[in-house]
């Protein structure tokens, strides 16, 4: 099953309308719109309203291991790096009021942009800050995460963004945000897709070769703990699609590295060989 999250109405009639979804009339505390697959429902703004109807709709409809988390929604752009209306894919949540980092496994691979979001409790505008600031902010994207934990793998929460403003939400126009949802619904449809698709083969895939190869790689190349979490994603995304990234691990074994310097420089190259062959 397919759980998508949003904030507001505003957010969600696009997805709605492009799925074909129906309101739940059995269910009154939400807004709640279910398709064959695809359950959506309207949280309210702020995290602890995105975390309790995540876990609503999670108790109402889930079943297996398999289902996915998608929340999606506005966010400010502190920056004009990227145009208003630009989807963005979210790798990295900081809750403003906590300092907690949360990090989803980003594993499909449809050419967004991923970036960082800072989440907070309150409306943040411009005039917030001093100077500008190349960040990007949001109000659920902390109570998605945390609530996600209990329930869903890692690699099955997505958190997907559209730029609204450069934190002037004064001058928000509702039509136009809707025209921005409702411009990205094919994307949206194939990031699904592509959920699915991942979701096929990762629970009957085996990684004891791959993930002893990249045991002996940290060891004599002196990766660091990050690098090998990171090498694992990459090799899993591989396995994923169809390709064997054991051949391009075997390359790099039986060398090894002086220093941490050096040790960098071969997983770079790793990390190039592994996605060129997953291209």
């Amino acid at each position: 099953m397919i759980f998508i999250v949003t904030a507001l109405m505003l957010e969600a009639a696009p997805i709605i309308d492009f799925f074909n979804l129906k309101k739940d009339m059995k269910i009154l505390p939400y807004s709640v719109f279910k398709g064959s697959d695809i359950a959506l429902i309207v949280s309210g703004v702020g995290k602890l309203k995105s975390a309790m109807a995540s876990v609503y709709l999670y108790n109402m409809y889930g079943t297996g291991e398999n289902n996915v988390l998608i929340n999606i929604g506005f966010c400010g752009s502190g920056s004009k790096s990227f145009e208003t209306g630009s989807l963005l894919v979210v790798n990295k949540v900081t809750d403003m009021d906590t300092g907690r980092d949360y990090y989803p496994d980003v594993f499909f691979d449809a050419g967004i942009p991923q970036i960082s979001i800072q989440c907070y409790s309150k409306v943040v505008k411009a005039v917030d800050m001093p100077v500008q600031r190349d960040l990007f902010c949001d109000m659920e994207s902390a109570g998605i995460m945390e609530a996600s934990k209990k329930f869903f793998f890692a690699h099955n929460v997505l958190i997907l963004k559209i730029i609204s403003d450069y934190l002037e939400p004064e001058r928000l126009d509702k039509a136009k945000l809707k025209s921005y949802i409702e411009k990205k619904m094919p994307a949206l449809r194939s990031i699904i897709e592509e959920m699915r698709h991942l979701n096929e083969g990762y629970g009957e895939m085996s990684l004891d070769e791959e993930n002893s190869a990249i045991q002996s790689l940290c060891l004599s190349l002196r990766f660091t703990q990050a690098m090998k979490l990171i090498l694992t994603k990459e090799v899993r995304r591989a396995r994923i699609k169809g390709f064997e990234p054991l051949v391009s691990l075997k390359q790099f074994t039986g060398i090894r590295s002086d220093s941490k310097e050096e040790g960098k420089k071969y997983f770079e190259q790793i990390i190039t060989k592994i996605r060129q062959k997953s291209v």
